[in-house]
């Protein structure tokens, strides 16, 4: 691997592993309803050592979303997202459009609004925070076609080990310790999409 490839391919490992430690090469399923206009906005963390993480999440159809993430000062990164689901369970998909090893890779997550007001109007912000959690598969499940993925996301479901327990999260954020996979955004802004603001 040559230095300069490395470093081009630095940012996009540090976003994804921000956002979940895992990828995977294929999507349990295409989009299975319409976009959740909750989670359309401008949003921001910060990871352990204090770097931003900022992302803007626009509509680009009736059923995706454009997402782009940038670290303070570096390259933006593209993905397409939308919404999948194992029976009940809604799962938020992001395909990276990024050129390198990680094109056309599937990132996986439960989202969470947390401070959840009104539905937004336009013009108002909405939720004023999410929480993006890893699903936790094994290693195993990151080359399983969508059927058996499904079927591993379901069996996770019904023995209770897919996302972390809300209390374990909370238990150890009072200490101050962060569980990996489990990241709070904070909503900074709206965008506008055909002349609606979200």
């Amino acid at each position: 691997m040559t230095s300069r490839f490395y470093y081009l391919l630095l940012p996009i490992l540090a976003v994804l592993l921000l956002l979940a430690g895992c990828i995977y090469d294929f999507a349990p399923s295409g989009p299975v309803r319409d976009i959740d206009t909750w989670l359309l906005g401008k949003w921001s963390t910060q990871d352990k050592a204090g770097h931003q993480f900022n992302a803007v999440v626009t509509r680009d159809s009736v059923d995706h979303y454009r997402v782009e993430f940038q670290q303070q000062g570096g390259e933006t990164l593209v993905f397409n997202g939308w919404i999948s689901r194992v029976d009940d369970f809604s799962i938020l998909v992001l395909r990276s459009m990024n050129e390198g090893p990680t094109f056309g890779k599937f990132a996986l997550y439960h989202y969470e609004l947390l401070s959840k007001g009104p539905p937004p109007n336009p013009g108002d912000i909405g939720a004023n925070r999410i929480r993006l959690s890893e699903l936790q598969l094994d290693e195993s499940t990151r080359s399983l076609e969508s059927y058996k993925l499904r079927a591993a996301i379901r069996k996770a479901l019904k023995d209770g080990s897919l996302l972390v327990p809300h209390n374990v999260v909370a238990d150890l954020k009072s200490q101050k310790v962060e569980i990996p996979g489990s990241i709070v955004w904070s909503k900074t802004g709206s965008v506008t999409f055909n002349g609606e603001t979200f």
